[in-house]
């Protein structure tokens, strides 16, 4: 049907059965043929065979009108499956905050400069939400977070992207603590952290309740910058990757404090289903802009197994 169709089409294109066969690298038999199969399944007369060359019936000119856009849609339906057909319609891709802060401005500007014909849709969460989104298939793809000891969910494609060093990090003009400490010692100061559901946050915990002890929270709030600023007020202790506090208004503001017992890195990755079909180039390429953003402004560790 749809041969024929095409067949069809091209024969009132081309106004000719000879120059639709050339264009369609097929014999002039073989569209005939095609045309006289569809007029069986239609019912009715395409070509007014009394006329030479034949010319397209009134009922036929309608049918034309209806089938071009629809071979159109078929084309474009054909191609989203295709990894390697342009870019189109729309991807959804999400990230934690803190690649936000890195690396996802310039990446999302390379990406569109690149597939200008793609609509890019943002979402914001933490990484174990992000994943839940993503088995809904409510997103096509994420960068998630997750700690340097673990891998990501297997059911996903998986390319490792950067790995972050988290520091503790406390006021340089108001220190609340030495320079160099265990985490037990730190269990008695206050702490300004993102709000539960972050890994960081987690971490933190767990080492605490390892030393037997408990955290204790100053401050619960989204953001870095705004972290930054309350550690820097000497309103609390706090975590920041390493790449972030480097690239950050206020890093002459807090200073680092080495803990001997608590070393926390995360693993950057970007996840994604083995087949996206079309949006799979744009997701590779927003991957690849992501970590050369990281390259760039972090220190990378080696690549896990």
């Amino acid at each position: 049907m749809i041969e024929d169709l095409k067949a069809f089409v091209t024969v009132i294109d081309e106004a000719s059965l000879t120059r639709a066969a050339t264009a369609l690298c097929v014999t002039q038999s073989a569209v005939s043929k095609r045309i006289q199969r569809l007029e069986q399944y239609l019912g009715a007369d395409l070509l007014d065979r009394n006329s030479k060359p034949p010319r397209p019936t009134a009922v036929a000119c309608r049918i034309y009108e209806q089938a071009v856009p629809l071979l159109r849609g078929l084309d474009r339906l054909l191609e989203l499956a295709r990894e390697d057909a342009e870019p189109t319609g729309t991807l959804r891709f999400g990230f934690p905050q803190v690649v936000a802060e890195i690396a996802l401005f310039n990446a999302v500007v390379m990406t569109k400069e690149r597939f200008p014909l793609l609509e890019v849709r943002l979402r914001t969460d933490w990484s174990s939400a992000l994943l839940r989104t993503m088995e809904q298939g409510e997103l096509d793809a994420a960068v998630i977070m997750v700690s340097s000891d673990r891998t990501p969910h297997e059911d996903f494609s998986r390319t490792f992207v950067a790995r972050l060093e988290v520091l503790v990090v406390q006021s340089r003009s108001k220190p609340l603590v030495e320079a160099v400490n265990s985490i037990k010692s730190l269990a008695s100061q206050e702490w300004v952290l993102n709000p539960q559901g972050c890994g960081y946050r987690a971490a933190l915990e767990a080492a605490m309740d390892s030393a037997g002890k408990s955290l204790r929270l100053g401050v619960d709030t989204h953001g870095t910058d705004m972290q930054l600023r309350l550690v820097a007020a000497g309103l609390g202790l706090g975590l920041v990757p390493r790449g972030v506090l480097e690239n950050s208004e206020w890093k002459d503001e807090v200073s680092v404090v080495e803990v001997s017992d608590f070393d926390l890195s995360v693993d950057v990755w970007l996840v994604r289903p083995a087949q996206l079909g079309n949006l799979g180039q744009a997701v590779n390429f927003l991957g690849e802009s992501i970590q050369a953003s990281f390259d760039g402004q972090t220190s990378r560790g080696s690549r896990p197994a």
